[in-house]
């Protein structure tokens, strides 16, 4: 009766290219259906289905190829393995690579597993919440005139970067999604200005977020002044300086090929910071520290005052009561910070404690919930503001009743 070993010695005879899985690609070891991919490709594909099942099953049970993997001494890392060309990977074997073909969904002519159309799901969805209430933000603003003041300007420039990022950013996503071999079939530029996008759009939202806590803080502190201060004009000229400062910033990204990379997780092109550290803490000494800190100074005055009303005077009582908009910008912001505080978090975790947290599903989760942060700002201003609310439905009565007219 022939042992274990004996056994698998014959079958290796029978297969003598199992052999040399292990030295492929440079002596770095590959993936053994890379192995067979590559050599069915060289007419071999004859004596695999020579072979009985019975002996591809009495193979695999009695761990010829786990030996085979654990006697490799040398160990490359992952990023030199071998990679086989997308038209070797088409041939099927019958080691199950059929079987897995079978789950997969076809769209636009490319396979898909059932958890990559959940992510084109999830994609889809946030890129129409994203669009649909940017315009429609705009449009209630810009139709009402109850709506025109200073924090209405701010908001259709939020508005807007949250549209832009609708329109250039979450789309690539999906077909990133469809197409493993996306940016790497094509010129990194297209990565790198995704990058500079996402920057710019960043950059915009902290530094509106920053001039809307300075005016509410100017409006609380100094009311008799709050409107030679802070004018239409100015508020115009503050919203282009932050439009015009954020592409200047940003703009290294554009002729520096080290900052940006593929993150295959969430099917985004990110900044690369710890290859280009010196701008990476530039932008935070520029837009993130400056935001974070005028906000949460502004605020902070702002909540201390809501605390003690009876420290005001009896008009900036009145009109703080009757002013809104204190609470609805708050909010608004908040929800960008919850959107993003997950990820920070995880960040910071693997930061400080020097862990990397791999989990491509949760970290998708948290990468397209901030991306989704600016469709609440939408529901925040629906909620707490009258105002837009009755804007919203004349302008669907009007659109509506303007369509009725051009009937015949």
């Amino acid at each position: 009766m022939s042992t274990k070993y004996e056994k698998q010695n014959d079958f290796r005879q029978k297969l003598p290219w199992l052999e040399e899985w292990r030295f492929l690609a440079n002596n770095h070891t590959t993936s053994l259906i890379d192995v067979i991919n590559v050599k069915l490709t060289k007419n071999e594909e004859s004596e695999l289905k020579e072979l009985p099942v019975e002996s591809k099953n009495e193979f695999i049970n009695n761990g010829a190829i786990e030996q085979i993997i654990t006697s490799s001494t040398f160990r490359a890392p992952f990023s030199n393995y071998r990679t086989v060309p997308s038209h070797q990977n088409s041939i099927a074997t019958n080691f199950g690579i059929a079987d897995q073909s079978a789950g997969l969904i076809s769209i636009f002519g490319l396979s898909v597993s059932s958890e990559k159309l959940a992510y084109i799901i999830v994609i889809i969805l946030i890129t129409a919440l994203l669009i649909i209430s940017s315009v429609l933000t705009v449009a209630v603003i810009v139709t009402s005139p109850q709506l025109k003041d200073i924090i209405g300007y701010y908001l259709i420039s939020l508005s807007v970067s949250d549209l832009l990022c609708g329109t250039l950013i979450t789309p690539v996503s999906i077909y990133a999604v469809l197409d493993e071999n996306w940016p790497t079939a094509y010129s990194e530029i297209l990565c790198r200005i995704e990058v500079y996008i996402e920057l710019v759009l960043l950059s915009v939202v902290l530094y509106i977020f920053m001039w809307i806590s300075v005016d509410r803080y100017i409006l609380l502190t100094r009311p008799g002044r709050y409107e030679a201060e802070q004018t239409m004009t100015r508020c115009k000229c503050w919203a282009m300086f932050t439009w015009v400062t954020s592409l200047v910033l940003c703009c290294p990204v554009l002729f520096n090929e080290l900052q940006a990379q593929y993150d295959r997780y969430a099917f985004l092109c990110v900044l690369d910071c710890t290859k280009m550290m010196p701008y990476a803490i530039t932008m935070a000494l520029l837009v993130i520290i400056p935001s974070l800190i005028c906000i949460s100074y502004s605020y902070f005055s702002i909540f201390i005052a809501l605390r003690n009303p009876d420290a005001l005077e009896d008009t900036y009582k009145g009109q703080l009561q009757a002013d809104r908009s204190f609470v609805i910008t708050f909010f608004i912001i908040l929800s960008f910070v919850i959107s993003w505080m997950p990820l920070i978090i995880i960040r910071l975790t693997e930061l400080i404690f020097r862990v990397i947290i791999q989990v491509p599903s949760l970290h998708f989760t948290l990468v397209w919930l901030g991306i989704g942060s600016g469709f609440w700002k939408f529901v925040i201003y629906w909620m707490m503001s009258a105002k837009f609310r009755n804007a919203l439905k004349s302008l669907f009565l009007l659109t509506w009743c303007d369509t009725e007219q051009e009937l015949p």
